[in-house]
């Protein structure tokens, strides 16, 4: 059957076969017209000559009505570059992020993300290009912990392109994330505990040491210990942290201003606490690792302690203790949480007083320092039957 046009812009319908009365044989019209991006398309099964100007009419008013209201949202993020689209994403996303979190975020996209996809447009992503961005972190040498973080935020910023109609497919689909593997986790002892102690001259490294192994504070926490977080004899309260670039207080980790959380104060610690305070005033605030002159802490025009002020002395006093084991102060952290679980505490205590968003991040964690339950079960039991 040939194929008859329709009116400028319409489109045409036809029939395939070689029928002598295609207008009465049983084979469906195909039709024939262009999309809003002027593409050609095909579509078939229409019974009657009817049903195919009908579609063809709607396709026409649909486009006519596309055109005049101007491209969607999607159309208009497709054609952005990855660089505009993610500088304007981030900016609102932020309103929902942890400081830290936010400079993670933006860190992740100008040192590993826009120098590699920053021109590319939104709406050519496609899994060969998530892979390749992988290949050229790991070629370039880039940490496994940091590929996995450009992989996320790119996979929340590609994704939200997508939800708003930019991409059809999503690309991450099919794609391969980096090799990440969680480094071991290294824990001292009591004895090399002991060690770190009797080497940490400085006084103020040496209540990091207290906080973080007694109490399981984080770095920034411990930095920013106050003498108003001793709010029982057993019982410390933290309130903030200190923020490791910006060296001035900030809400905890997972948390706003004005929330807490609470973590037992063994008597050995509160004890170094308050003897510490008695030979270092607070400042107004009730913070106690203020430096005072003692240092260079206070550069920048702050008194607190950076993110990682402490690390040259903390390796000295590894060095002096005679311990071989390149340990972390973060190390302390861990210490404090296999001492609550090689001693029976429920792991959901030891979750809440480290600050765990779910149990399931201490449970991923610590997991292989809990007791054996099965056979610790089979004891309890026995004593029960």
């Amino acid at each position: 059957m040939a194929t008859k046009t329709l009116a400028r812009g319409m489109g045409s319908f036809f029939k395939e076969c070689d029928c002598k009365a295609p207008t009465r044989c049983l084979h469906p019209y195909k039709i024939r017209y262009r999309d809003a991006f002027g593409k050609q398309r095909e579509e078939s099964g229409y019974a009657t000559q009817d049903k195919a100007t009908t579609r063809l009419t709607e396709m026409y008013q649909a486009k006519k009505g596309a055109a005049k209201a101007g491209p969607s949202d999607g159309e208009r993020i497709a054609v952005q570059t990855l660089e505009d689209f993610a500088s304007n994403w981030i900016r609102h996303r932020a309103r929902g992020l942890t400081d830290n979190s936010v400079e993670s975020y933006e860190r992740a996209l100008t040192v590993h993300i826009f120098p590699r996809l920053g021109s590319r447009k939104i709406g050519t992503f496609t899994a060969d290009t998530v892979d390749d961005f992988v290949a050229d972190m790991a070629l370039d040498g880039i940490g496994s912990a940091a590929q996995m973080t450009a992989y996320k935020v790119l996979r929340l910023a590609i994704n939200s392109a997508r939800l708003r109609g930019a991409l059809g497919l999503d690309p991450f689909m099919d794609a391969t994330p980096p090799d990440y593997r969680r480094k071991d986790i290294l824990i001292p002892s009591l004895e090399e505990l002991n060690l770190i102690r009797q080497h940490a001259h400085d006084e103020d490294l040496r209540l990091v040491v207290e906080m973080m192994s007694s109490c399981g504070l984080r770095n920034g926490e411990a930095h920013a210990t106050n003498i108003n977080g001793l709010v029982a004899d057993d019982v410390y309260r933290i309130s903030n942290q200190i923020h490791g670039r910006q060296r001035i207080p900030a809400p905890l980790k997972h948390r706003s201003w004005g929330e807490f959380r609470e973590t037992p104060l063994p008597a050995k610690t509160r004890a170094f606490l308050l003897q510490y305070a008695e030979t270092h005033a607070a400042d107004d605030h009730g913070y106690l690792l203020t430096n005072g002159g003692r240092g260079g802490a206070g550069v920048g025009g702050s008194p607190y302690y950076c993110g990682n002020a402490f690390r040259s002395k903390w390796r000295k006093v590894l060095r002096s203790a005679g311990i071989k084991v390149p340990y972390t102060m973060y190390g302390l952290r861990h210490f404090f949480a296999s001492n609550c679980l090689s001693m029976g505490i429920p792991i959901t205590d030891v979750a809440e007083w480290m600050g765990h968003k779910s149990i399931e991040v201490t449970y991923r964690s610590y997991r292989h320092l809990m007791p054996s339950s099965i056979g610790r079960a089979a004891r309890l039991l026995n004593t029960g039957i």
